[in-house]
């Protein structure tokens, strides 16, 4: 798999989890950190996935259109992830045990590979 595929399942999955979080904000907030589905929870997914799905589009848009630079898309997407991953082990020991892991797997993964992906590209 070459960089722009990787790019495009990157985006793409950040997309999917963003319409996601906007479909079913409660039950993605109950999912990841438990608790009810309250409207602060909903409200809390809603704004998770507004972000990822725009980031996701964002830099779909930019992999079809050359005109639009590709590399501050990645960068937004990997510095997001980053600082998931900060939140997630600030809040580290108050999250369930099950989940915290995986959580934290997760947003390091995503940065990761965004970080990698903004090597890769030039614009």
């Amino acid at each position: 798999m070459d960089e722009r595929e990787l790019a495009k399942w990157y985006a793409g999955g950040r997309v999917a989890i963003g319409v996601l979080a906007l479909l079913f904000p409660g039950w993605l907030v109950s999912l990841l950190v438990g608790g009810e589905r309250t409207r602060a929870a909903k409200t809390l997914g809603r704004m998770l996935g507004v972000r990822d799905a725009v980031l996701g589009a964002g830099t779909l848009v930019a992999l079809q259109e050359e005109k639009v630079p590709l590399r501050p898309w990645m960068t937004y997407g990997a510095v997001a992830d980053a600082v998931d991953a900060l939140a997630i082990l600030l809040a580290y020991r108050s999250l369930p045990k099950w989940r915290r892991f995986a959580m934290l797997l997760t947003a390091v993964g995503g940065a990761a590979t965004g970080g990698y992906l903004v090597t890769r590209f030039d614009d």
